[in-house]
């Protein structure tokens, strides 16, 4: 997107810093200088059909899952990590403006490459406690970023009446158990393939339990998009 006269006049007198290096930024509408973004971690997955479950360190971590495709920008790490964190917890918008800025640029590049696209893009749900507490839900966010690249739908598919309690450091069952009952799907038409988005994967017991609720009403193709992968 081209900066207007405004914006290149406000980073001119104050230009913003880098959120990594904390340098100044080159470029106005940027949060990153353009040292840090040249060297952002990166998956690559043009040499596995653009899916990351072909990956042998994500195979041996994700076990059967019921999704059939997976697409992240990066392994869990630093400082994917560090944004995450603080945009979920600290309500650090800085830090959720870019990545929904880098998510919204692989997603062009997917396209660019030939992906394959879905017919719309869902996400994963927040109770309306948690949503109160944290005043958005990120991976919302982050879908409509998907949505507006490829000029699909973003629908809400998913309620979750009641609190799921928080997933951190729990093993794969435990969170299952966590989920029954917690999240349920709304009626509507479902098409064949659908994109489910997250911020982080890790055991997948969340997304695996979504998409069998919409394999169990006849989705044939379920994709995931994160920003990132925790290893096996």
């Amino acid at each position: 997107m081209q900066a207007t006269l405004w914006q290149q006049l406000v980073h001119r007198l104050a230009p913003n810093c880098c959120l990594w290096c904390q340098m100044q930024v080159q470029r106005p509408q940027t949060q990153l200088c353009d040292f840090c973004h040249a060297h952002l971690p990166s998956l690559d997955l043009s040499w596995v059909d653009q899916n990351a479950l072909l990956l042998p360190q994500v195979a041996q971590g994700l076990k059967r899952p019921k999704f059939d495709r997976l697409y992240s920008l990066s392994w869990y790490r630093q400082p994917y990590r560090h944004w995450i964190s603080q945009w979920k917890f600290q309500q650090h918008h800085a830090a959720g403006e870019l990545l929904c800025q880098l998510l919204y640029q692989r997603a062009i590049l997917y396209q660019q490459q030939g992906g394959p696209l879905p017919d719309c893009i869902s996400y994963t749900p927040v109770s309306n406690q948690r949503l109160q507490e944290r005043g958005f839900n990120q991976a919302k966010l982050l879908a409509q970023q998907l949505a507006r690249a490829w000029h699909k739908p973003c629908v809400s598919l998913f309620q979750s009446p009641d609190l799921v309690p928080h997933q951190i450091g729990l093993k794969r069952k435990e969170r299952l158990e966590n989920l029954k009952g917690k999240i349920q799907l709304q009626e509507r038409p479902l098409p064949a393939h659908i994109t489910l988005v997250d911020d982080v994967i890790t055991t997948g017991a969340t997304l695996d339990y979504l998409s069998a609720l919409l394999k169990a009403k006849g989705v044939q193709t379920v994709s995931v998009w994160t920003l990132a992968i925790t290893r096996a």
